[in-house]
């Protein structure tokens, strides 16, 4: 287990590096933008929850996607207390009218790691993995 457990951090150790260095994002940005794709707009709470991140990192985040002009924050006018996000239309031209082209490239290098077979099982065994690790006692 220990090596398995390595592994994992090696990976994402190599994921970061190649999101922040190749791609110019954080994997985590590019999480919450791939989000708010399908669910745009929607408040901070949806994004939260679905992606698991606290609301402070999550804010960060905002922060930094909105001074790059890849999403707007505001209130909901019918419920003042929550602030919907939305992608602006840059964000929905990069993602998915013309993104750059080295974006695809590493995109399909990635996707030809692992036959869908592969992905579908890795993805079913580290959700095992993860509800498992949840659950030890202390």
């Amino acid at each position: 287990m220990h090596e398995l457990l390595y592994q994992l951090h090696l990976t994402d150790q190599t994921i970061t590096q190649l999101f922040e260095k190749q791609l110019g994002i954080s994997l985590t940005r590019y999480q919450i933008l791939q989000f708010l794709l399908q669910q745009s707009p929607c408040n901070q709470i949806a994004v939260q929850e679905k992606l698991q991140i606290d609301q402070a990192a999550l804010t960060r985040h905002f922060k930094i996607l909105e001074s790059e002009g890849y999403v707007s924050r505001k209130r909901n006018p019918i419920n003042r207390r929550e602030v919907l996000v939305e992608l602006t239309q840059e964000a929905k031209n990069q993602l998915l009218v013309s993104p750059p082209k080295h974006h695809l490239r590493v995109k399909e290098q990635m996707e030809s790691i692992l036959s869908t077979a592969e992905q579908k099982e890795l993805t079913a065994l580290l959700t095992k993995l993860v509800s498992g690790l949840e659950k030890i006692e202390f």
